[in-house]
């Protein structure tokens, strides 16, 4: 009796020790066709093997046992782990090999002695352990585990786990072997950008596009709106910006709001760098008192004629200012009159009357102090504005 015992443990430790040698193969060898992968199973990465116990063939608790997996499997599943299922058939060991039914004697006592013997070929063996693999995995599918995770194998009488000498161990022989196998995943760049998806904070970045550490397209004015979107790249920090990356234009004048120092101006009037209306001081000469333009200012309305004929859109507001001598009524008048000479002269050019109009400011619009005699001479001045 010790002998059986020894022998059946010596068996268990055998298999358990050379089971995995048996399934496993060299992750080293890279040049693995496909179709051998399935033949070598254990190719790859594994973040977790469970080998769980053999399901007897014929035992009464081998469904619950099933049931039992599966739930196992089902937890993976719903963990969203890529997994692999295992499902290996074996049988006792063949008797091909050892000859059991002597066929040759013609003794009668050896004729009874092989009515007792078990016979099992090697061809047999195949369909029962295939056969008993196939049966778990369609338990597996009726307990809704997918197909397509089930890889059924026989291995017949090769892996013999328990000792052929008693009776017990031959029906334990007849088994099946589920192991789980939960897949390493595999870390992908799905966007190409040239990191891999685990360390990539924008995965969904168009292929082709420049992008930063952390795998998000590149933005180099800091200004939320990436690169490869941005139509004004060279925003300064911290100023606020639309969908295009440019900065808030509310007054539509082509002068972004942070450079704008004058927000309202109407639509359609030309300005300045700063966002104002663009105003231009001719510094025409004026005898003192008198509405006559000097000889030596007249070139300069000749000179923004010309400008105005290369430029047919521009209309144009012509205002006259004064210094503060006098009667603040006369000068207003005087400005007034001042305005309108220049646009007499603006219309012997060529100028079209209908662009032009004329308005007087007298003194209430000082540039330069009237202290001085420069500047009064300073105020006395005729300004252009320029509208659309």
């Amino acid at each position: 009796m010790k002998t059986v015992i020894s022998m059946l443990l010596f068996c268990v430790a055998l298999f358990a020790g050379t089971y995995d040698y048996n399934y496993s193969v060299d992750n080293s060898k890279q040049n693995i066709s496909e179709d051998k992968k399935l033949d070598f199973f254990m190719y790859g990465k594994f973040d977790e093997i469970i080998r769980f116990k053999a399901l007897v063939v014929n035992d009464e608790n081998t469904t619950q046992k099933i049931d039992e997996i599966s739930k196992v499997i089902k937890k993976y599943i719903d963990e969203s782990k890529k997994i692999r299922v295992k499902i290996i058939g074996h049988t006792r060991e063949t008797t091909d090999k050892h000859n059991e039914m002597v066929v040759d004697s013609n003794v009668y006592a050896n004729r009874i002695q092989n009515w007792f013997r078990y016979s099992l070929d090697a061809n047999t063996s195949k369909i029962f352990s295939n056969s008993y693999a196939q049966n778990v995995a369609d338990v597996f599918e009726s307990n809704n585990i997918p197909k397509d995770i089930l890889y059924v194998e026989y291995r017949s009488g090769k892996d013999i786990a328990y000792t052929d000498a008693t009776t017990d161990g031959e029906k334990l022989s007849n088994r099946v072997m589920v192991t789980l196998y939960v897949v390493t995943p595999v870390d992908k760049d799905s966007d190409g950008d040239g990191l891999v998806d685990s360390i990539d904070k924008c995965k969904n970045t168009p292929k082709g596009i420049n992008v930063d550490s952390n795998g998000c397209a590149l933005d180099d004015d800091k200004d939320l709106v990436a690169n490869y979107k941005d139509e004004c790249e060279k925003t300064p920090l911290n100023i606020k910006v639309d969908v295009k990356g440019c900065p808030f234009d509310d007054d539509n004048d082509k002068v972004p709001n942070y450079l704008d120092r004058c927000l309202n101006t109407t639509v359609g009037v030309n300005v300045d760098e700063r966002g104002c209306a663009l105003v231009m001081n001719l510094n025409l000469k004026f005898k003192n008192g008198s509405v006559k333009i000097k000889k030596s200012s007249h070139d300069k309305i000749v000179a923004f004629a010309t400008f105005l004929e290369k430029n047919p859109a521009y209309n144009v507001k012509i205002t006259g200012h004064t210094d503060s001598n006098g009667k603040a009524g006369v000068n207003m008048k005087l400005s007034k009159a001042r305005a309108d000479t220049v646009k007499a002269v603006l219309i012997s050019e060529g100028v079209a009357k209908s662009r032009l109009k004329t308005f007087g400011r007298g003194e209430l619009d000082p540039i330069e102090t009237n202290r001085t005699k420069e500047g009064r001479a300073s105020n006395r001045r005729i300004e252009i504005e320029l509208t659309y």
